[in-house]
């Protein structure tokens, strides 16, 4: 995205891709097809037809089928399908790392959980933003690794070099007569790696294992900034009736 706009972005996202007769328009649709094909147009999904189309349609239909499941109300659900676009945008154009993404994802909630204008809003409970975490740890950040893939740009460079009509051969070296001493174990040289390669068995073990344990790191960092988000807010909202409090007793006195 440009500095321009950036700049014009709005400070709160409630009905920003999403009106009240887009919902409307959700709610009455006949079919799965037809709700992707409304979230398509809400959502200003402007790649041509292909399987990033059905990714995308797929993501934000989930992201509203889980705002059903949750009966949120129309100012939540709207909120929560900008919320996630808004990630997709720096995502994709700022090719973030998956701790970047969540930090992104964790303010733009918190920023609309809390009422504290002119900084935050008040639309999402407490209950809320830990359904929500909960939700985006276990559907997309899950698969992160998968949509970066998918969405970003991949470049392929080919290039072959010109002989000159020129250039003369050199002569051909006989090959030295090798002592037994001299002899070395072929599978020691790196340059015949590629003739004792792994077996496909052995290969997919390896990606198996090196999978897993990429996973199981995601997860345990995901998860650790859950905790970490949640016990800020639960301080924040803590403080907050602290203050309301305070401001009552004031009152009170006086």
């Amino acid at each position: 995205a440009t500095k321009l706009e950036i700049s014009r972005r709005p400070l709160f996202l409630q009905f920003t891709d999403v009106t009240h007769d887009d919902l409307k328009q959700l709610a009455a649709a006949p079919s799965k097809s037809e709700v992707k094909r409304l979230l398509k147009e809400c959502m200003k999904i402007d790649e041509a037809e292909g399987f990033r189309t059905e990714i995308l349609a797929d993501l934000h239909y989930h992201n509203y089928c889980f705002c059903v499941s949750h009966r949120f109300e129309a100012i939540k659900t709207s909120t929560l399908l900008s919320v996630m676009k808004r990630v997709l945008d720096e995502v994709f154009s700022k090719r973030l790392e998956v701790e970047a993404a969540f930090d992104i994802c964790k303010d733009l909630l918190l920023k609309h959980g809390i009422e504290r204008p002119p900084w935050s809003v008040g639309i999402f409970a407490f209950d809320d933003i830990k359904a929500i975490m909960d939700y985006v740890h276990d559907s997309f950040f899950r698969h992160y690794r998968l949509y970066t893939y998918a969405f970003m740009t991949h470049c392929e460079l080919s290039f072959a070099t010109d002989r000159q009509a020129t250039s003369v051969a050199l002569p051909v070296r006989r090959p030295q007569k090798l002592v037994p001493v001299e002899e070395v174990n072929p599978e020691d040289q790196p340059e015949f790696d590629y003739l004792f390669q792994p077996t496909e068995a052995q290969l997919a073990e390896q990606e198996r294992q090196r999978l897993k344990a990429a996973a199981d790191e995601r997860s345990a960092l995901i998860k650790r900034k859950v905790e970490e988000g949640v016990k800020k807010l639960i301080e924040e909202f803590e403080q907050k009736l602290q203050d309301q409090d305070d401001q009552f007793k004031t009152m009170m006195a006086t």
